[in-house]
Formats: structure tokens, C-alpha cells, sequence
């Protein structure tokens, strides 16, 4: 019975760890990037389907720029 289980388990396991992930990268990374990217070349960038790796980039380095500056605002 535990040979039946284990792999659906793990199959299962997997699944949910890829929606996790591609939520993040999607909504998170990928939302971020687009307004701050927006609001920087006041509306000129990112283009529809030619800037999404530089999307999720400008997201991902946005939201460390916040984190730093939390972390900074919670030290002093």
C-alpha cells in the first residue's frame, strides 16, 4: 500500500509546489516589475510580450529595495 502512496503523494507534493512558485513569479515578481517599470518611463515600457524577462528583473530587484529599506527602517 505504501508503494501505491508514496509516488501520488510526491505527484501531488509537486503539483502544489509548481502552483506556489508560478504564483509568485507571476503575480508578485511579475506585477511589481510591470508597474514600477510603468511608472519609471511613464507608461512607455514594458512592451506587450517583448519585456518580460526584464519585468520579473525590475519586479524581483524592486522588491528587494523594499526589504532593504524595511529592515533599515527597523533598525533605527
Amino acid at each position: 500500500m505504501e508503494d501505491v502512496l508514496e509516488p501520488l503523494g510526491r505527484f501531488l507534493l509537486r503539483i502544489l509546489n509548481w502552483i506556489v512558485v508560478e504564483a509568485i513569479i507571476e503575480f508578485v515578481l511579475k506585477g511589481t516589475g510591470h508597474v514600477v517599470l510603468k511608472l519609471l518611463t511613464f507608461g512607455n515600457y514594458p512592451r506587450t510580450g517583448r519585456d518580460e524577462g526584464r519585468t520579473i528583473a525590475v519586479g524581483f530587484v524592486s522588491l528587494i529595495v523594499v526589504f532593504v529599506c524595511l529592515v533599515l527602517i527597523a533598525e533605527y
